[in-house]
């Protein structure tokens, strides 16, 4: 049996972190349907441009980057605590020449151009967390939030630009353990899963997140942190047509002030 330890580190009100977070994408995915409407001798007819799923990273050359992220923790009663947590991931990217034609906000983009692009995918997420049991080296808890994406693409060449932007909110459960291997280094690894149902023809979202990280206190205020976070997600917006996925891994490093 482990002895017991005074762990440095757990003794607080607020925690506040900052990282920064290397993203390695595999897959980042965006279509977006436009209906296009156009009134003659006062006859309106609507036509339907049907968007294509564009890889942004095969077709468009997005590549790995580095944003920050912020997270707040607020401890409520001992086993009590309130989470936020905002991560902006902002890609912005040029290809030239464009490989293939697509279709992007009701236009065209031909193949041979020159297509500037960007790929906006904003998160953040509140949670409640109940610590089911604790222990003198750790707690193990369970975790009920909340989570808005804000997923944004634009494109322009030199003739015409547009830009597509759906938000998303859902409801999703998480776990979260921490185990002290010493009074002041932790690994702690947390998990949630996000779902918003619904049919084919309707909006529907999910998203799935993995993080796991080591913590080194320097004192009971000060903390530096070194993780990797796992994110896998897609979205569907039912009317106009709207779809997107998006798979990232990479590790983060960052620091933690506790007061």
């Amino acid at each position: 049996m482990a002895p017991i330890v005074a762990v440095v580190g757990e003794e607080y009100r607020v925690e506040f972190s900052v990282a920064g977070w290397y993203t390695r994408p595999s897959t980042v995915t965006y279509s977006d349907t436009e209906n296009l409407t156009n009134t003659v001798n006062g006859t309106t007819t609507t036509t339907t441009v049907n968007g294509t799923l564009v890889d942004f990273k095969k077709d468009l050359g997005l590549s790995n980057q580095t944003f920050p992220e912020g997270h707040v923790t607020v401890r409520l009663a001992p086993k009590h605590k309130l989470r936020g947590e905002y991560i902006p991931l902002q890609y912005k990217q040029t290809v030239a020449p464009l490989a293939a034609d697509f279709n992007f906000n009701g236009q065209t983009y031909k193949a041979g151009q020159i297509v500037e692009s960007t790929y906006h995918w904003n998160q953040w997420k509140v949670a409640y967390e109940f610590d089911a049991l604790t222990f003198d080296r750790g707690f193990v808890g369970g975790m009920a939030a909340v989570s808005s994406m804000n997923i944004s693409a634009a494109m322009a060449n030199s003739a015409q630009s547009g830009t597509a932007s759906v938000n998303i909110l859902m409801p999703g459960l998480g776990a979260i353990g921490r185990y002290y291997l010493t009074s002041k280094f932790s690994v702690t690894a947390d998990f949630f899963g996000f779902y918003l149902p619904g049919s084919d023809t309707s909006t529907h979202a999910h998203s799935l997140e993995l993080d796991g990280y080591l913590t080194y206190n320097l004192n009971k205020h000060i903390g530096a942190r070194f993780g990797v976070r796992a994110w896998d997600a897609s979205h569907v917006w039912g009317s106009p047509r709207n779809t997107g996925s998006v798979t990232i891994v990479g590790p983060y490093l960052g620091g933690t002030a506790r007061f």
